[in-house]
């Protein structure tokens, strides 16, 4: 037996533990007459193709996507011009022109400004004389249905997407029920003329017939072309995607052995991951529902996840242009892997990344003059191109070293010894390189001379950068951190100079009022980016047992939260919520995730950046953002409610109010490469032992 915090703890109990933890998932339910828009409809991928299935009245529509659909013209390439040097001495003087001219891009007439993700079309199912009234979809399964009401009586379809065989979209109607498709591509919407037509594109060529199939076919001005392809015969609708124009259309797949390879495959994925159950069912539900479409997302064989994924709008450009934000918003759409044991669907992303080690490092060269460096700007495609516009973000090293820190993360749980040593350690020196390149002396300790604390202040030379900000900070000791660790890993010496960055670079700039952004910047405003908290989560390099830190820290959070939440965006409430368990408020947590999905999901539990509700934020209204970001984050935020580790040191059900008298996890991972269950009845635990684990 094992003692912790007063609570006894029997291993042996834990086959009972195994055999009590029944998890399954309550249905996500949908009214569909409330449905007005696509993000708003229920969500299946293979990884590769999105739909999403909304619609009202006699209408079911699919809107289609694909998370490849790129016109890669355009972009950033780094000059040499942009160099740190040239950046500092334009900072320092004031000088906005300058710094300006700096970044300055023209764009030849006809080219798009820079790469961006296109939308592809909709197919439309009528039902004459129906109207849908609700649907559910079952995270475990994949399944999912949608009743409608025809003369008084209720009918139902049902709808599954398999993620084996290339991906085959299918609904099956009950037998006599008549309906027919069209296909609608996005050329048919003003986008085309507005936006596409401009930029050299031609119109999608629809293939519909008489007999039961139709599609699309689209030509791109410089990539691949794409096509769509569906087929509704004997009361059953498949629908496929590809790339190339050149492919067959029309081929059958059986429903039921559609829905069958959706149930094996969401099977094995709830089998081979976390589970959680709580007694309050809209957590409940933002796990279930968030770790189902981060499944279906990010697939090991898939497409790696930008900030919508493959559920693109089919009537308009993608907001931000889809693209990979490496600020934070991919390192959230990616959170739940690691606690979630999904390390697999990981893959897709480091191997994206790592493939673009070559532009990475002629980058670094032109940045701060070295060979062996990489920099990764905060915005790119899926080539590593930079997409500008934003030159705080582009020069974010931070950026870099939390794809590194991501690394030696998947490593440390998935103890994949040939990944570290063939590929991420070559990619975290890298990171490193850059860093020591910037850093200077300073009094006896290091410093770094400027850098942004990400999406603070505008284009000004002055207020949107400066010394020493704390996400760099915290980025670089994380970074030094991980280092040491792979090096022992691998049986190697540390290079002194990381030991150096550990001892004489400072974890945060601090001022009266805790932790500041850079400079003398203080948190002076509500903000969405709690980047200047970073070193306490996500990168934990400050001790909050450390006396030294601890005025520091309690001061933090008093600033924090007295500015509130009136600037705050979708994606910053659930890290927000980490960051009150991490100094062990489980209320406020609970609190900021059931305010998450008040305020930033809309009817059908999609995902926005802006608050689909007043009361909460500014960032209200307007153009309506899905961003897959904050549901995946809110999702690895109930993860950490069960197991929050810093370190390796790991405190069950922290984030968990001691108001739920039962809570239980199943099958958890954690970073020395085990895997937990527990249960916590009445403040007292039973769980598997872990190395280093403590329990509240």
């Amino acid at each position: 037996m094992k003692q912790f915090h007063g609570h006894v703890i029997v291993a042996g109990a834990v086959l009972a533990l195994a055999v009590a933890l029944q998890l399954t998932a309550a249905p996500v339910e949908w009214e569909f007459p409330r449905l007005g828009s696509c993000h708003e409809g229920m969500a299946f991928s293979d990884g590769v193709t999105g739909v999403l299935v909304w619609g009202g009245g006699d209408e079911i529509r699919l809107t289609i996507g694909r998370a490849d659909l790129w016109d890669h013209r355009g972009g950033y390439e780094w000059t040499a011009a942009q160099s740190y040097t040239n950046i500092v001495a334009a900072v320092e003087s004031g000088d906005t022109e300058r710094l300006m001219a700096l970044f300055k891009k023209e764009t030849p007439k006809g080219q798009p400004r820079n790469p961006y993700m296109l939308p592809l079309g909709r197919v439309v199912l009528k039902i004459p004389g129906t109207t849908l009234t609700r649907g559910e979809l079952d995270p475990f399964t994949g399944t999912a249905w949608i009743d409608f009401a025809t003369a008084g009586a209720t009918n139902r379809v049902d709808i599954a997407m398999a993620k084996s065989g290339g991906g085959v979209f299918a609904m099956k109607f009950p037998k006599g029920v008549d309906y027919t498709a069209k296909t609608v591509p996005a050329t048919d919407f003003p986008v085309y003329d507005e936006k596409l037509k401009p930029l050299g594109f031609e119109k999608a060529r629809v293939f519909d017939t008489q007999d039961g199939f139709g599609g699309l076919r689209w030509k791109l001005p410089a990539d691949d072309g794409v096509w769509l392809s569906w087929c509704a015969k004997d009361g059953a609708v498949a629908v496929k995607t590809g790339r190339g124009v050149d492919k067959e259309f029309g081929t059958v797949h059986p429903f039921d052995a559609v829905a069958a390879a959706s149930r094996a495959h969401w099977a094995k994925f709830w089998a081979e991951g976390a589970r959680v159950k709580v007694p309050d069912a809209q957590i409940q539900r933002i796990f279930d529902y968030g770790m189902y479409r981060f499944g279906a997302m990010t697939d090991p064989d898939g497409v790696p996840a930008g900030l919508q994924g493959p559920w693109l709008e089919d009537d308009r450009l993608v907001p931000w242009n889809g693209d990979y934000h490496f600020n934070i918003n991919v390192q959230e759409c990616y959170s739940p892997a690691y606690r979630g044991g999904h390390f697999a669907h990981l893959k897709p992303l480091f191997k994206m990344v790592l493939s673009w080690r070559p532009r990475l490092r002629e980058n670094a060269r032109r940045f701060v003059g070295i060979e062996d460096g990489y920099t990764l700007p905060h915005s790119v495609d899926d080539r590593g191109v930079c997409i500008g516009g934003f030159w705080t973000g582009t020069i974010d090293h931070g950026s870099t070293a939390w794809v590194a820190a991501m690394m030696m993360r998947y490593y440390r749980y998935s103890r994949d010894l040939d990944f570290l040593r063939d590929s991420a350690y070559d990619f975290m020196k890298g990171a490193m390189n850059v860093y020591l390149a910037m850093m200077v002396e300073d009094g006896g300790r290091l410093a770094l001379p400027l850098g942004p604390s990400p999406e603070w202040g505008g284009s000004h030379a002055k207020g949107s950068v400066g010394r020493n900000p704390s996400f760099q900070l915290a980025a670089a000791h994380r970074l030094a951190r991980d280092l040491v660790d792979a090096a022992a890993a691998l049986g190697e010496k540390p290079d002194p100079r990381w030991l150096d960055v550990m001892k004489r670079l400072p974890r945060y700039n601090e001022g009266p009022f805790g932790f500041r952004l850079f400079g003398e910047q203080e948190l002076t405003e509500s903000h969405r980016h709690h980047s200047h908290m970073a070193g306490l989560f996500p990168f934990d390099v400050v001790d909050l047992a450390d006396p030294s830190a601890k005025s520091a820290v309690d001061r933090t959070y008093a600033k924090w939260r007295e500015q509130g939440t009136s600037y705050w965006t979708g994606w910053c409430v659930p890290w927000a919520a980490v960051l009150e368990l991490h100094v062990g408020n489980a209320e406020g947590a609970v609190d900021r995730l059931r305010a998450w999905e008040n305020h930033f999901c809309d009817n059908g539990h999609g995902s926005h950046h802006n608050s689909v509700r007043d009361g909460f934020t500014k960032w209200t209204g307007g153009e309506s953002v899905m961003q897959m970001d904050g549901q995946c984050a809110a999702t690895a935020a109930v993860l950490e409610m069960m197991a929050h580790e810093v370190n390796g040191k790991v405190e069950f059900f922290r984030g968990c109010p001691d108001s739920w008298r039962e809570v239980s996890f199943e099958n958890l991972a954690l970073s020395d490469g085990t895997r937990v269950s527990a249960t916590r009845v009445d403040g007292k635990i039973i769980q598997v032992p872990a190395l280093g684990a403590q329990c509240r």
